[in-house]
């Protein structure tokens, strides 16, 4: 599973993906696995098959989004609380 980007609605011809630099065709047809409909700028999940053909695109919430941004920025947080932490106890003369 990857995430990407959608390029282009395909309702009106061809749609276009982008992940991870990439561009690739689909079709709504088979692949599109969300109620919402595919529009430009929609961010989406994309299934690949071993061949890596899309086997199934699924539109993803902003608030989903919103949660991934929340994880990503308490992980950073966390990380520098505990370098300053092992910056304190190495002064203590401790280690962790």
């Amino acid at each position: 599973m990857k995430r990407g980007k959608i390029l282009r609605d395909p309702r009106t011809g061809p749609g276009l993906l982008m992940i991870e630099g990439q561009q690739y065709w689909f079709s709504m047809e088979g692949v599109w696995k969300s109620e919402v409909p595919p529009k430009p700028g929609l961010a989406v999940d994309v299934k690949f098959d071993r061949a890596g053909q899309i086997l199934a695109i699924t539109g993803v919430s902003e608030s989903q989004l919103a949660n991934e941004q929340a994880e990503r920025s308490m992980d950073k947080v966390e990380a520098a609380w505990l370098k300053t932490f092992r910056k304190i106890a190495a002064k203590c003369g401790m280690r962790i």
